[in-house]
């Protein structure tokens, strides 16, 4: 096979590993029959630090998700998944593609849930911004007031997060009547609502508009964003309302053009142990997609003013680590671990930097999975904007092998699989747990250990690595003959789908179904049977782009671009 690949734009090449990790783990029983698997998956990656191009390179894989899916819970997470603004032009065909299968589900509309037709509509209204299916919200908005509140609520919660797209101006002539029709709904709603959520969602739809330029006469920005915290801090916050809050503090949280009239110090208030831990959840969320979003660092927090040696207004990593010491709600835990301090907060505050670090390190070893499951998520996103000194990453990898062979339990395992260790990745760790007895210890092996044969193969090196591969077992540096392990053939990658994917996604197209065409070919997993038992791993590469503790290798220039197709942007 020749190495085309190596030809690829590194954006594409990223794409096609996701996707053929994910086309590779139905193959595995304890994936397809454990939802709860497919669902932690998809949080941890949601909440790993993630660059723009990375978070794009996942939407082919995503788009396979989906279409296999049929849990409403992993739908509903899948429906989560962060779209960058704007989207490199490579990502539009596999963005219109996500879509497409959104609309395709469920399969059987008639006999779908309520809940499943309200995920189908909140990923829609967030992926498709245009103006032309604005008809088409507006007749589910009218049909969700006839349903039960807790349904109602959600159903136009979902809806509420529709914002025009960037320079969009209200449309005029025959369309014009829908957008009216859309802004009279909201505006109406706003009027006439008495009861918290009610309130929220509709303050969330107009904020969109206004922000928009679609209600010049309307309520200014300032107003709406001000009311809205209140209505969060007034609203006593039932379970069937935890989704409304989450959906709709979410879907405040982007586009904000303002980031100055923003109330941090407001939102922190939220964050206090007498506070509901629902709330908590929320707004650490939000507050976690603003650092994410740049929105902080515009309104001053984490930011230091030139020719002065102190930061404009105190930075959220003071009260990320105040909080630190008390939270135990592992939810909130899991919100907090997507906030990432920037690097002038970590100059600014080092002994709180410390803090969090050291506090991260002893939640990780907590005997609540899902604790410790938010705490290596926290863990590998300090790694990766490289807030860990030398020390602390020396610990992050000796903690790794520790959790991997001695954690009191398995199933924070896979998410363990899909991070990366800095040093070398331990082959022999992973190959260890092949042979548990534990369905999930055996899952995260796989993953794991997939994972790091995807990634060598698919880095723009494949001769390379096969090379190397085959030259295992001579004798080391000082003469010594490197330890092997054995590979079962289900951990080894499919080369020819890997390329197979690789060449349909650089030529702007989704790649056909797995195995199509190929039932009476050979499957191409050319690995060889005994690998070293340790290997270097590229990477994890910063957020900024820095290596953290490696070197990675250097990315061969583009060479396709995507050809001009129809789409929606």
């Amino acid at each position: 096979m020749s190495d085309s690949s190596l030809f690829v734009s590194p954006l594409v090449r990223r794409a096609a590993r996701n996707l053929h990790t994910v086309e590779w783990l139905p193959e595995n029983n304890t994936w397809f029959f454990a939802w709860f698997c497919r669902q932690d998956f998809w949080r941890t990656r949601r909440m790993m630090a993630m660059t723009s191009d990375e978070a794009a390179a996942w939407l082919p894989a995503l788009a396979f998700a989906v279409s296999c899916e049929k849990d409403p819970y992993v739908l509903a997470e899948l429906a989560r998944w962060p779209l960058p603004e704007p989207l490199p032009p490579e990502a539009l065909p596999w963005r219109d593609r996500l879509i497409q299968v959104w609309e395709q589900y469920p399969a059987d509309t008639t006999a779908a849930t309520t809940k499943e037709k309200t995920i189908r509509l909140a990923a829609l209204v967030r992926l498709d911004r245009r103006a032309e299916r604005l008809p088409e919200w507006l007749t589910e908005a009218r049909r969700a007031l006839n349903l039960e509140w807790y349904d109602r609520d959600l159903r136009l919660a979902a809806l509420a997060g529709w914002r025009p797209r960037p320079g969009d101006a209200p449309p005029h002539g025959d369309k014009a009547e829908a957008a009216q029709a859309w802004v009279r709904f909201w505006e109406e709603r706003y009027r006439t609502s008495h009861w918290g959520p009610n309130d929220l969602i509709a303050a969330t739809a107009l904020l969109h508009l206004t922000e928009a330029g679609w209600l010049p006469s309307g309520p200014s920005p300032e107003r709406l964003r001000e009311e809205f915290r209140q209505l969060v801090q007034q609203w006593t916050v039932s379970y069937h309302e935890q989704s409304v809050l989450l959906m709709s503090l979410a879907s405040f949280s982007v586009g904000s053009p303002s980031p100055e009239q923003q109330d941090i110090t407001g939102w922190l208030e939220l964050t206090r142990g007498d506070v509901d831990w629902r709330k908590r959840e929320a707004v650490w969320e939000m507050l976690a997609a603003w650092q994410r979003e740049g929105i902080l660092e515009r309104s001053g927090r984490g930011r230091l003013p030139a020719g002065r040696g102190r930061l404009r207004e105190p930075p959220l990593l003071l009260p990320l680590a105040r909080t630190l010491e008390w939270e135990s709600e592992d939810d909130v835990l899991w919100a907090m671990a997507g906030y990432i301090p920037g690097a002038a907060e970590v100059s600014a505050h080092p002994k709180a930097a410390r803090a969090v670090v050291a506090r991260w390190e002893a939640l990780s070893r907590n005997s609540n999975w899902e604790i410790r499951q938010a705490a290596w998520v926290a863990r590998w996103n300090l790694l990766r904007a490289g807030v860990l000194t030398a020390e602390e990453q020396g610990r992050f990898g000796a903690d790794y092998v520790d959790a991997v062979e001695f954690a009191p339990g398995a199933a924070a395992l896979p998410t363990l699989a899909q991070i990366t260790p800095p040093g070398t990745f331990p082959l022999a760790t992973w190959a260890g747990e092949l042979s548990n007895q534990g369905d999930l210890n055996r899952l995260a092996a796989r993953l794991a250990i997939h994972g790091w044969l995807v990634d060598l193969a698919g880095g723009g090196q494949r001769r390379q690595v096969r090379q190397a591969l085959r030259r295992a077992g001579q004798e080391g540096a000082a003469g010594t003959v490197v330890p092997f392990v054995n590979l079962p053939r289900e951990v080894r990658p499919d080369f020819r789908r890997l390329h197979e994917i690789e060449t349909a996604l650089a030529a702007g197209q989704m790649p056909p179904p797995p195995n199509a065409g190929m039932e009476n070919q050979p499957m191409s997993h050319v690995v060889p049977a005994r690998l070293p038992e340790f290997h270097p791993r590229t990477g994890p590469t910063g957020i900024t782009g820095q290596t953290t503790g490696r070197t990675a290798g250097s990315e061969p220039p583009a060479r396709h671009l995507f050809p001009e197709a129809g789409r929606h942007e």
